[in-house]
């Protein structure tokens, strides 16, 4: 576990929950949304949490 990539992927993480809570458009907000859950589950990961509990999704 490296504590740079665990700070690296919660920043994105909130950064592009952010920015799919603030776009205008539905597209992008579904796709900012996309990039949050991805990095929250690389977080999840790394930090050692393997629980099945899959990450946020938008449909």
């Amino acid at each position: 576990m490296n504590n740079d990539d665990i700070e690296y992927h919660r920043a994105r993480a909130s950064y592009e929950l952010n920015l799919g809570l603030t776009s205008n458009s539905m597209a992008a907000a579904r796709s900012h949304l996309k990039l949050s859950s991805l990095h929250m589950e690389r977080l999840r990961l790394l930090a050692g949490n393997n629980s099945e509990r899959p990450p946020f999704t938008v449909a």
